[in-house]
C-alpha cells in the first residue's frame, strides 16, 4: 500500500490555493497583553483559538513556537497539543517550531513524541538543530519519511550571533552552512517525491549568501523566517529566494498578529501578506 502523502506534496497543494505563507504563532507575553487576554493558560488558549480560526482557513502553514507554550509547563503543552489539532482541523499544516536535536535514542524520543499523526503532539513538521551532527538526526529523518512529515534544520539564520559559526570554514573550504546543505541534499536524494525530500532547511530572509546556498539544496522546502518585525521584506523574498520558487515558506508572526485582536483586522492583514508572498514567488 502507498505510504502517507508527504508534507511537501500537501504544502504544494495548499500553496496553489492559498499561497505559500507560513504564520508564526508566537503568543509572547507582550502580545497576550496587547490583545487583553486573561492571565495564564486561559489567555494563551483563547489567543490561539482566535488566531487559528482566522488564519488556518487562509494560510498553508501555521508554525507554533513551542517555547511560548512550554513556559506554562504541562498545561502549556496541553494547549499546544489542542492548538496543533485545531490548525489541522481548520485545514492548514502544523509546523512545530521546537528546534529539537540530540543523538540516538533521544532523537527517537523526540520523533515519537512530536512528529506524525500517531504521536502525542501530531505535528506535521518540526524544526531541528544539527550541532551534534546531521547523521544524528537519522531517527527523526526516518520518522518523517514513515509518517509523511518533514524536518527543517536550521542551516543559515538571520541572527548575527549565529553568523560566525554558520560561516566558519571547514578543512575542505566549505562553510558549515554549505556542508550542511550538501548533507541535506544527499539525504533527500534517496527519498524524493515529486523532486522533494522530507528534509527542508531554515534559511533566514536577511542572511548573507542566500541565493548561492539555495542552489545547493534543490530537493528541499525552504522555511524563510524574518519578514516584518525581523527586518525582511517581500521584495527580499522575491529577489533572494528566486532559485527556490515553488518550495519556499516565507514566514512572519508579530507583524501580522499585531493587527489583532480585531478579527476583521487580522483577516485583512493575513489576506494581504498571503497575496503579497504569492506574487513574490509566482
Amino acid at each position: 500500500m502507498p505510504g502517507p502523502l508527504p508534507f511537501s506534496a500537501r504544502f504544494r497543494a495548499l500553496a496553489r490555493e492559498r499561497g505559500p505563507f507560513c504564520l508564526n504563532l508566537d503568543p509572547t507575553p507582550n502580545l497576550l497583553r496587547a490583545w487583553a487576554m486573561p492571565e495564564g493558560t486561559a489567555g494563551l488558549e483563547l489567543f490561539c483559538e482566535r488566531v487559528v480560526e482566522v488564519a488556518a482557513p487562509r494560510t498553508s502553514v501555521i508554525k507554533p513556537q513551542s517555547a511560548y507554550f512550554e513556559r506554562f509547563g504541562p498545561s502549556g503543552f496541553d494547549v499546544l497539543q489542542r492548538t496543533i489539532a485545531a490548525i489541522q482541523n481548520h485545514g492548514a499544516l502544523a509546523l512545530l517550531d521546537a528546534k529539537r536535536g540530540d543523538i540516538g535514542s533521544t532523537n527517537q524520543g523526540y520523533a515519537d513524541g512530536l512528529l506524525g499523526p500517531d504521536s502525542p503532539m501530531r505535528a506535521d513538521a518540526l524544526t531541528v538543530h544539527v550541532y551534534l551532527g546531521f547523521a544524528a538526526l537519522a531517527p527523526l529523518v526516518e520518522r518523517a519519511g514513515e509518517t509523511g512529515g518533514a524536518l527543517f534544520p536550521v542551516v543559515l539564520s538571520s541572527n548575527p550571533e549565529g553568523r560566525a559559526l554558520q560561516s566558519a570554514r571547514l578543512p575542505g573550504g566549505e562553510s558549515v552552512a554549505e556542508a550542511l546543505a550538501a548533507e541535506i541534499t544527499a539525504c533527500n536524494a534517496t527519498r524524493l517525491h515529486e523532486n522533494l525530500g522530507p528534509v527542508g532547511a531554515v534559511v533566514g530572509v536577511t542572511a548573507p549568501g542566500v541565493p548561492e546556498l539555495l542552489e545547493r539544496m534543490p530537493h528541499s522546502l525552504i522555511l524563510a523566517p524574518g519578514l516584518g518585525a525581523q527586518g525582511g521584506t517581500v521584495a527580499d523574498i522575491a529577489q533572494r529566494f528566486a532559485p527556490a520558487r515553488g518550495r519556499v515558506l516565507p514566514s512572519a508572526g508579530r507583524s501580522v498578529l499585531a493587527a489583532g485582536p480585531s478579527v476583521d483586522a487580522l483577516a485583512k492583514a493575513l489576506d494581504e501578506i498571503c497575496e503579497a508572498t504569492r506574487r513574490a514567488l509566482a
